[in-house]
């Protein structure tokens, strides 16, 4: 399949799996996703790239994070293969991370959660991600189980040495706040978990 065929094929899974997302607390609203979806480039790679930092990943994806974003790309630091062995997939199965950029303004409802979890550490808000974790099986997109989880690692521009972490918000309003378990002032790196969750990089 050709690149611009498989951008095609990836953008039409994206968009109708996003609007088919439910509006519950603490989880993004129907009207970002879609915007989400159309209005940035859908790509199948968003490399973390921050202060002479690259980190690529090989697990399959779908991306929509904006430049003006202060989160600088995606990677999975678990390779495809070792998730799959990991989680038993089947051979005709493989990982496959969505992920999109969501803002207060659209979503106010994750970020009341993230703005609070935040707060209560005496953290700010940096920029947030709706991931969602699954499985591609013969063109059809599935999630993975809330068990299966894996290493992740974001991109964080004008970081300004300050110690980050992540907010994780399940849909329905579980919140959690992540640790940083790397040690690169320019990067956070936290587990992401089978299904959607709102992740929010957060600075003290």
């Amino acid at each position: 399949m050709n690149n611009k065929l498989f951008k095609k094929v990836l953008a039409t899974v994206l968009a109708a799996t996003l609007l088919a997302m439910p509006i519950v607390a603490g989880a993004t609203d129907q009207q970002e996703a879609a915007t989400s979806a159309a209005a940035e480039e859908i790509k199948d790679a968003a490399p973390v790239s921050v202060g002479g930092t690259v980190i690529t990943s090989d697990v399959a994806g779908a991306f929509s994070i904006p430049a003006s974003s202060a989160l600088a790309g995606v990677a999975v630091r678990q390779a495809s293969a070792t998730i799959k062995a990991n989680l038993g997939m089947a051979g005709n199965e493989k990982p496959f991370v969505r992920a999109y950029a969501i803002t207060a303004a659209k979503s106010p409802a994750v970020f009341a959660s993230f703005n609070g979890a935040a707060a209560s550490v005496g953290a700010t808000v940096l920029g947030a991600l709706n991931i969602d974790f699954g499985k591609m099986t013969a063109g059809k997109f599935s999630d993975l189980p809330a068990g299966a989880s894996v290493p992740t690692t974001v991109g964080v521009k004008n970081a300004n040495g300050r110690t980050l972490a992540v907010v994780k918000v399940l849909p329905g309003g579980a919140t959690e706040i992540l640790q940083d378990t790397d040690t690169n002032p320019n990067t956070v790196t936290f587990p992401i978990t089978g299904g959607l969750a709102a992740y929010a990089v957060i600075a003290y």
